[in-house]
Formats: structure tokens, C-alpha cells, sequence
């Protein structure tokens, strides 16, 4: 008979797959995730551009997981820290991050490598979250946090001594705590790529090489990067209305048809004085032949002031990641603050363990110390986090974005 795990992980990604690591480490394995996904095998648009891992945060996790030479060896692009900087005539005004301890790694890459240092059958795939409730009638038997996790696909779990929302901005599980909602930035990113037989593959390693490149002007911003396998994503960043990709094409187009949604983005935005028919030529090019489908981005953040909630509100519940402090990308940290979050998360639950290798035995005051502990920590980084990126965001929009930029470049 397979016992019931004491602990409940939402979310198979980043943040909860190193949790899930750290705990096996740490001899704590009575612990479940689930995950919306049906696979590990992620389609073409769940795979995401790269992730730049930082020394004493997204690096020290995988040290700490005991994956950093696998990391270090096989996957981290070292070289693809460099970030140019260039402004809407496609003259450089800046050279970021070269040298710095900052390297890049796909997406899909880093999430394999986490689900390969786990026993795969800890992980429930195609369990998507509906919702997550107290028990109405009140009772509540040991070990028992109260909750009930509802699932998409029909089914429902509960008895869980702890549960770790890891489930990213639109998180199930926050809403226990409070009624705050991620809002609209007012940014949007519009997402195309380069294949090495793009007409302009040769301007995107020119201008991006194996890092990134971005250029600013207009209050628009356009982004490149390049994957590992060598080819790359091109990102067009607009400060528009929340509903800009759909609305455009509301009347004439379907939802499915793709292939007509991107041509009429491509036409926006080569034809606009506001975006970029004023662009370089160059720059220019690489909106006339990125390819689709094109996929919108758009770009939410928690209010700093929503980062926090007390103890007693949901007993035995704690979030990580995007689902506590949700931020836009803009200050370049927030799966490095993610990653960190489990770190932190881990190390609190494992002392208050004090040697044992499960939750049950552990009292309930410890583990309320060491939710609490973990979340002194979190709520301060996760504020800082959303004010630093949106500090960025505002600066990376705005009208003399480039002459901004440029000042910071020639002191990095």
C-alpha cells in the first residue's frame, strides 16, 4: 500500500522542481508534484528563449542540487552572457554583461535537467488545478492541513501536511492568502524566431552573436537571443493594450488560424511610425522574416504591496516563485529569485526536521517556524524584486530608452 505524502508540490517548474530535489537530498522524499503538463515533452511555445543562471542564486541552487558540473560541463553557455545594446538607427551604444558570471541555458534545458535528478513517478502529470479549499466542515485530522487540491482533470487530493504553491503568475494556490491578482503592465511581447536558413540569420549573429542583443527606441523595444542550437528568438516589446494581439484581428481572423495572425501583427508593426517603420533597415529585416506563428507575451506583475500575508491565514501553505512575487523580466532575476526561493524554503524545512526524514513527526510549530522563517526572507526579496524590474521596465520604454541605457553601459 503506497502511503500518503505529507507534502503536496504544485507546479513542476523551476522553483518546485529544485525544492523537490533539495528535499530528496535532505532524505525527505514522502512528497508529491503535480503538473499541468501531460509530459515532460514540451511543445514548440512551453519551451521559452534562455535563462542567465547568477552566481549566488540560480547557480547555488543547482550546487546545492548537486547538478552544477552536469550544468557547468554540458549545458551552460558561458560565452552568451553579452548583451549589445543598439538604438533604432542600429548604431551600438552599449556592451553589457560580457565576462560576467551570468551564463545562459534554455529553458527546456534546465527543466530536464531538474525532472532527471527526480524519481519520476513523484511527478503527476496532466493534474492541472482548479482550485485549492479549506474544508468546509471545519475538521481536520492530524497531519491534515485542512486543504483539498481540485483538479482539472476531475480528481482531488487532500491530507497533505504541507502544500508548496510553485505554480507561477496564475497561481491556484495564492488565492488562500489573498484576493490580490497579477495586473497588466502595459507591455507586450510579440515572439517570432530565426532558423539558420532565415534570409536574416546573418544581421541576428552579427548584432546578438551566441548572446543577446537589444534595441530601443521610440518606446518600443526589440529583443534577440540566441538558443542552443544556434538559432534564435527575436522578441518585439509594445507598450500596448492588454487585448492588442487578439483585437487586432477579432473580426476577419479565427483563433487558429495562425498563419494570417502573425502577417497582420508583421504589417502593424512594420507600418507604424510609432513602432518601427522609421527602424534601420536592418533591424527592420528581422520583423519582415521572423517567422511564426507569432505569440504574444503579455507582461504582468504582483503590486509589491500584495508580497506578504500572515501566518495563521492558511496554515501548512506556503508559495514560491512567480506565484508569491510575480515581476515583469526586465531586472534579468526572476528565476534566479525563484530557484533561491527553494533553497531558502528547503534549508528552513530540513533544520526543523532536526534529522528526521518526514513531516509527520514534525510538530506544528516547527513547521510554522519554518514557513515563517522562509517567507521574512521571500516577502523582502520579492518586493525588491517586482520594484527593481519595474524600475527597469519604465527605462527600457521609455522615449530616450537608448541614451539611458547608454549611460549604464559605460559603467558596467
Amino acid at each position: 500500500m503506497v502511503s500518503q505524502p505529507s507534502i503536496a508540490i504544485i507546479g513542476a517548474g523551476p522553483s518546485g522542481l529544485v525544492f523537490a530535489r533539495l528535499l530528496e537530498l535532505g532524505g525527505i522524499t514522502d512528497y508529491i508534484i503535480y503538473e499541468r503538463d501531460d509530459s515532460a515533452t514540451s511543445g514548440p511555445w512551453q519551451q521559452g528563449g534562455t535563462l542567465d543562471l547568477h552566481g549566488p542564486s540560480g547557480q547555488l541552487a543547482l550546487k546545492r542540487a548537486g547538478l552544477f558540473d552536469k550544468f557547468s560541463k554540458d549545458l551552460a553557455r558561458w560565452e552568451a552572457s553579452g548583451l549589445r545594446i543598439v538604438d533604432s538607427t542600429g548604431k551600438t551604444i552599449g556592451q553589457m554583461g560580457e565576462g560576467h558570471d551570468a551564463p545562459e541555458i534554455d529553458r527546456l534545458q534546465l527543466r530536464q535537467l531538474l525532472l532527471g535528478s527526480l524519481p519520476a513517478h513523484k511527478i503527476r502529470w496532466d493534474h492541472a488545478v482548479r482550485t485549492v479549499e479549506r474544508k468546509a466542515d471545519g475538521r481536520i485530522a492530524s497531519g491534515d492541513n485542512g486543504c483539498v487540491i481540485h483538479f482539472a482533470n476531475g480528481t482531488s487530493a487532500t491530507g497533505f501536511r504541507l502544500i508548496i504553491g510553485a505554480d507561477g503568475a496564475w497561481s491556484k494556490v495564492r488565492p488562500l492568502f489573498t484576493s490580490a491578482k497579477p495586473v497588466y503592465s502595459g507591455k507586450m511581447f510579440i515572439e517570432g524566431s530565426l532558423s539558420h536558413s532565415n534570409p536574416s540569420y546573418t544581421i541576428a549573429t552579427e548584432m546578438a552573436g551566441p548572446g543577446n542583443m537589444a534595441a530601443l527606441g521610440n518606446g518600443v523595444k526589440m529583443a534577440v537571443q540566441q538558443v542552443s542550437n544556434g538559432t534564435y528568438r527575436v522578441y518585439f516589446g509594445l507598450p500596448v493594450p492588454e487585448d492588442f494581439y487578439h483585437h487586432r484581428q477579432r473580426s476577419t481572423i479565427t483563433d487558429t488560424d495562425t498563419t494570417s495572425k502573425t502577417e497582420v501583427i508583421r504589417q502593424l508593426l512594420l507600418s507604424s511610425n510609432d513602432i518601427y517603420a522609421t527602424w534601420a533597415p536592418k533591424l527592420k529585416a528581422l520583423v519582415e522574416t521572423a517567422e511564426g506563428p507569432f505569440r504574444a507575451w503579455p507582461l504582468y506583475r504582483m503590486e509589491p504591496g500584495s508580497v506578504g500575508w500572515a501566518r495563521t491565514v492558511a496554515p501548512g501553505v506556503t508559495l514560491l516563485g512567480d506565484a508569491a512575487h510575480l515581476s515583469t523580466p526586465f531586472a534579468g532575476e526572476g528565476v534566479n529569485c525563484s530557484m533561491y526561493d527553494a533553497v531558502v524554503l528547503a534549508d528552513h524545512i530540513i533544520e526543523q526536521c532536526d534529522g528526521d526524514v518526514s513531516l509527520v513527526n514534525m510538530e506544528d510549530t516547527a513547521l510554522e517556524r519554518a514557513l515563517t522563517a522562509y517567507e521574512e526572507d521571500m516577502f523582502l526579496r520579492g518586493r525588491d524584486l517586482i520594484r527593481c524590474s519595474t524600475k527597469s521596465e519604465i527605462m527600457l520604454f521609455a522615449q530616450n530608452a537608448a541614451a539611458l541605457v547608454s549611460q549604464i553601459a559605460q559603467l558596467d
